[in-house]
């Protein structure tokens, strides 16, 4: 397969100014090139390349060269024919591989250059390459919550009616923020992607300093993108006259059902799909989603933004739970266990049940791998949160058999069938009835 390689190279000259974020990084470099100045830039590339990488991409082409002067040689014992350009040939059937190279340089100084036999230059030079270093160094992976698509020109809840591109803002909003708060991932942020387009275009063509270009090459590309779409989000109030108490009454009910994939960025594949559909059906399912439950003055704004909090919260819960489970991150010597997670995903008094991990279970047909058994070994309670671990004690098992990185899966409690209860109805001054929906 013959090879192309096409160079984007940015090279300025500037005097030192200081900037906390900024370095430059030195290197020595080799370079060789039909005249002087060819050899320079080779030299220069390989410098940035070394301290900022090299972006290769791929793709069959029917025909394609880049240079000012091209030469076309037919030949008849030739299929096809070829172009050459700078003593690179490129055939007119195969792949052509591309590789970029984009960074900045500061300086460089020759160090030895030569003209060679064959009547090329070689160039020894020592170049100072502009590093942008993230304040925010961390191993975490990437997440990037893209822009959510909707299906309604609007979406109802009571007397008030949000529009679709801020529910679609919202959601994301949310989701970012619980992803956050996990600290399992660094977030990043596609919600304003024309926002910093347009900030990067100013920077590259106003008078903007190198230092500040430098940070360009920097925009972190995601790891993991989750995508989705809002088919539902609503609140519905009803009024019926009870046969009974020849009263009217109101019943609130709510829903909202967001189907959303969680995808590998550079491959896009999906790595989770998932429907997260809330239905409330009973009143005082839906009086949890506001703080002070004033029928008369009922804050829909404040329902609708807790509505969606919720379905976001379900979102994070799943991704978390698949990718990063709660595992215990240590055992003090008083008996205390510290989990690894806090913040709003975990709340005191949690019932946690605590495994070990067991035989890996492969699949037959694709021969990757499904997980492993789960053996139960305990379980505990959690007694205090903090914003990044919290911290628990065993109601059930063996202290003893706990230990770093066992995973720890919420448990569900189950509601205690009733067999009856007492009439929620009650009666005012007035003489009438207050209703507990009321």
């Amino acid at each position: 397969m013959k090879k192309i390689y096409t160079l984007l190279l940015m090279v300025v000259l500037i005097s030192s100014v200081a900037f906390s974020a900024t370095k430059t990084v030195v290197r020595e470099t080799k370079g060789q090139g039909i005249n002087r100045d060819k050899a320079i830039k080779r030299a220069l590339a390989d410098a940035v390349a070394q301290v900022q990488g090299v972006q290769i991409s791929s793709g069959d082409y029917e025909f394609g060269y880049s240079s000012a002067t091209a030469d076309v040689d037919y030949k008849k014992d030739d299929a096809g024919k070829k172009v050459g350009f700078d003593a690179v040939s490129v055939q007119t059937e195969g792949s052509v591989l591309k590789t970029q190279i984009a960074g900045l340089v500061k300086t460089y100084e020759v160090l030895n250059e030569k003209k060679l036999e064959d009547g090329t230059y070689e160039v020894t030079l020592k170049v100072w390459v502009y590093d942008y270093e993230s304040p925010e160094q961390t191993k975490r992976l990437k997440l990037a919550v893209m822009p959510l698509k909707v299906l309604k020109k609007g979406y109802r809840f009571g007397n008030y009616v949000m529009p679709p591109d801020q529910m679609s803002a919202k959601m994301a909003q949310k989701l970012s923020v619980g992803i956050s708060e996990t600290n399992k991932f660094s977030v990043l942020d596609r919600e304003y992607i024309q926002e910093f387009a347009h900030n990067r275009d100013i920077m590259v063509l106003a008078d903007s300093s190198v230092e500040e270009k430098a940070k360009l090459s920097k925009v972190l590309g995601a790891d993991y993108m989750i995508v989705g779409t809002i088919s539902e989000a609503r609140l519905d109030v009803k009024e019926r006259t009870s046969d009974t108490l020849g009263v009217t009454v109101r019943e609130y009910n709510a829903d909202f059902v967001f189907d959303y994939r969680l995808i590998v960025a550079p491959t896009m594949q999906v790595k989770l799909a998932d429907t997260v559909n809330i239905r409330l059906e009973e009143t005082s399912d839906v009086k949890k989603l506001v703080k002070d439950w004033k029928p008369e003055n009922l804050d829909y704004r404040e329902l609708a933004d807790n509505l969606v909090a919720k379905a976001a919260n379900e979102v994070v819960k799943t991704i978390i739970d698949r990718l990063y489970p709660i595992r215990i991150a240590t055992v003090n010597e008083n008996g205390q266990i510290v989990i690894n997670q806090g913040g709003k995903k975990i709340v005191k008094g949690l019932l946690l049940d605590v495994f070990s991990e067991g035989k890996e279970i492969i699949d037959f047909d694709t021969q990757e791998s499904l997980g492993t058994t789960e053996i139960f070994v305990a379980r505990i309670k959690v007694d205090k949160v903090m914003p990044k671990i919290s911290f628990a004690t065993i109601i059930e098992g063996e202290l003893s058999k706990l230990s770093e990185g066992l995973i720890c899966r919420s448990k569900e409690v189950e509601r205690e069938k009733l067999k009856g209860r007492k009439s929620d109805i009650k009666r005012t001054s007035s003489g009438g009835v207050k209703l507990s929906f009321d």
